[in-house]
């Protein structure tokens, strides 16, 4: 009886500790699923700021490639209106229109930005475009090896959109023609300005021509773009990014603003976790402004800018 009285004084006690051991376990666990969790959100937050950013700067520097792709195919003789996608509106200026050593240079100016909307000047392809490019094209650009370098400085407010909205552009694109249809692309400096927030983006492409060859001009041509590269986000992230599923580029009306199909793979350098961009969501290849972002089973749905 004494060791029995013992025991029945002592087995509560033991029951409290067992009580406790399993309350901080579950504590324990219940914590680091909630920061898990919490981690988990911010980096889908972080990484769908990243795409978004992205998808806007590959886009708008698309976009000066076109158009002055478009003009050196004819080698600088320059043409406007149906079939191209300068306006009427833009002005050409040679700098330096002599095909020799050094080979040819000259501006375009969109003119103004504007107090109204819609700011800037429509372009063909959709896009309103404002400000300056300075191009410089070392060969006749159907030349293997022949180079070419988009300038847009900070001074040359170099704005490209849809009007009601539209982005300040700075920075190089270095152009390379290495094969009969194919340009390698570096792009340095790159700045999007938006919405009074800046993001950075830099990195190199391969773009290849698929269709078109036999038409003056980039309209109507289309275009298949590999590549990676990094930037830093406009919330002050840094990133990196690759193309996993080639984009496509269709010069045609309304379908030249973005692409229509491709996956870009994007993560921020402090996230665990990768996130992609669809430009074709739906499997359609509409020619439309909408991508989705995917992190984990989360999509976020966004229109490119």
């Amino acid at each position: 009886m004494y060791y029995f009285c013992i025991s029945k004084v002592y087995k509560p006690k033991q029951n409290m500790k067992h009580m406790k051991f399993f309350f901080l376990i579950f504590v324990s666990g219940s914590l680091l699923w909630a920061i898990q969790s919490c981690k988990s959100v911010q980096d889908a937050k972080d990484n769908i700021s990243s795409a978004v950013d992205f998808a806007n700067a590959e886009t708008e520097f698309s976009g000066a490639f076109d158009v002055t792709d478009d003009i050196n195919q004819s080698d600088g003789k320059i043409k406007k209106g149906s079939g191209y996608i300068l306006p009427s509106g833009a002005i050409f200026t040679w700098v330096d229109s002599v095909m020799d050593a050094d080979g040819i240079k000259y501006d375009l100016d969109f003119g103004p930005l504007g107090t109204t909307v819609p700011y800037g000047l429509l372009c063909r392809d959709g896009k309103y475009r404002a400000g300056k490019l300075h191009v410089a094209v070392s060969k006749p650009y159907s030349t293997i090896g022949c180079a070419v370098t988009v300038t847009a400085a900070s001074g040359d407010e170099y704005h490209s959109g849809i009007g009601a909205t539209m982005t300040k552009i700075e920075g190089v694109l270095s152009i390379t023609r290495s094969a009969t249809e194919t340009l390698d692309v570096s792009i340095s400096g790159g700045k999007v300005t938006f919405a009074g927030k800046t993001a950075s983006f830099q990195g190199t492409k391969t773009i290849t021509r698929t269709a078109g060859s036999g038409t003056p001009g980039a309209w109507g041509d289309e275009f298949t773009i590999n590549g990676s590269g990094s930037g830093v986000n406009s919330d002050g992230d840094s990133y990196t990014w690759q193309i996993n599923t080639p984009l496509i580029k269709r010069l045609q009306l309304g379908c030249a603003r973005t692409f229509v199909k491709g996956v870009i793979e994007i993560k921020n350098t402090t996230a665990s976790t990768a996130l992609s961009v669809d430009f074709d969501p739906l499997k359609n290849e509409a020619c439309d402004l909408t991508a989705r972002a995917t992190i984990g089973k989360r999509t976020f749905d966004f229109e490119v800018r």
